[in-house]
Parts: structure tokens; C-alpha cells; sequence
């Protein structure tokens, strides 16, 4: 393999190795009627049944608002367990919704995990295909071990759902702007968490939204 080819193999590489440990946002939606938005009190809403990480993400949230000076409030500090745990009727959803307004609330930040995949990194069936005048020994050789550590070969995506929804007085419950989020690794979950609230805070200020 001449040098050129070797650079190039080793470039891309290196970005495959970096695409498969990133967080990224794959879609998003905003509401063509918002034009920006600033938001005067955001509640901050996880929804998990794992409320250890609903806590540990809720705090990390509120805090990122925090210092961009948004005030924002833990769901799970303010209200009692019985609003997750149980359907809520319109009309409760009515008296939830008053709630909020009456506490000085006019934002609602949801976000949830709505599935999970495994995927195979593609960085060594790259340098095999690189590979020029390869034998079929050779081959097999470098790929035999596909057979036996095919786990360590993986890595696991999460995908994550977050809505921003408005509810200002007069307006119904308004979605201004929902995006889907991919984390990788998510068994860091501090780190994955971080990661995660720096992409959401870089979509949600090139949309004017909640104005960071």
C-alpha cells in the first residue's frame, strides 16, 4: 500500500473511530409560526421509570439553564409521584396546566429515550478492504476473530426524544420545537448526559429558541 493510500486509510479511520463515540442530532421539527422564544420559567421533565437517572438528569439540566440564566425546576421536585405514575385525564391535565401557570411556569422541556440499537463499527472491515493483492490466508487470518469478539466489535446507540412546548396563557399546550437525539454509550451517563445538553443547547440557539 503506497503512503497516500495509507494516509487516507488512517484519516478515515480515525473519523469513524471519533462518528461512533459523538452525540449527534439526526432530525428535528420547530413550529414554523415561532419565530424565537424566550422562555421565562422552564420545568424540566425525564421521562424514565429509572428515577435515579431522572434525578441525575433532571439536576444537570436545570443547572446547564441555570447558567445561561434561564430559570428552570426539577418535574421531580415539584411534583408528587402520582403525576407519572397515574393517566392523567384532560381535566386533570387542565388543573396540571393551571398549576404551572399559577407557579410562574410558561415551558415544559420533555425528553425520554424512545429506543435503543446495536451497531458494528465499520473501522476494520475498512482496513481489510484497503487492503491491496490481500491472500486468502491473510484474509481469513485478520478476520477470524469477528468469530469470537463480535460484542466487543459493537457499541450500543440510544435515541432520545426532546419537546419543547409552551404553555402561555390563552394558547393551548403549543409544541414550538422537537428534535431526536442520538447518544452513544449511554452507560456513561454523566458524561453522555453533557454530551447531550451541549448538542440540545446548540440546536435550541440557532432556532431562537429559549434564547441562550
Amino acid at each position: 500500500m503506497n503512503k497516500t493510500i495509507m494516509y487516507v486509510s488512517l484519516a478515515i479511520s480515525l473519523f469513524l473511530l471519533n462518528s461512533c463515540g459523538s452525540t449527534k442530532l439526526v432530525q428535528e421539527y420547530k413550529n414554523p409560526e415561532t419565530v424565537n422564544f424566550e422562555a421565562n420559567k422552564v420545568l424540566v421533565v425525564g421521562i424514565t421509570a429509572d428515577k435515579e437517572l431522572r434525578r441525575t438528569y433532571e439536576k444537570k439540566m436545570t443547572d446547564a439553564l441555570d447558567k445561561k440564566d434561564v430559570i428552570a425546576v426539577k418535574s421531580i421536585d415539584f411534583f408528587e409521584s402520582s403525576f407519572t405514575n397515574n393517566k392523567q385525564s384532560l381535566e386533570q391535565l387542565d388543573n396540571i396546566e393551571q398549576r404551572l401557570l399559577d407557579a410562574g411556569f410558561d415551558t415544559i422541556l420533555f425528553t425520554k429515550v424512545t429506543g435503543s440499537e446495536s451497531r458494528l463499527t465499520v473501522v476494520d472491515a475498512y482496513r481489510s478492504f484497503a487492503k491491496a493483492y490481500q491472500r486468502f490466508d491473510d484474509y481469513f487470518y485478520d478476520n477470524v476473530h469477528h468469530y469470537y469478539k463480535e460484542q466487543q466489535e459493537r457499541y450500543q446507540v440510544y435515541k432520545t426524544e426532546t419537546s419543547l412546548f409552551c404553555i402561555c396563557p390563552g394558547k393551548d399546550r403549543e409544541l414550538l420545537w422537537r428534535g431526536e437525539i442520538e447518544v452513544v454509550d449511554a452507560d456513561k451517563v454523566n458524561r453522555n448526559i453533557n454530551s447531550y445538553i451541549k448538542i440540545l443547547f446548540e440546536t435550541l440557539q440557532e432556532n431562537k429558541l429559549l434564547l441562550l
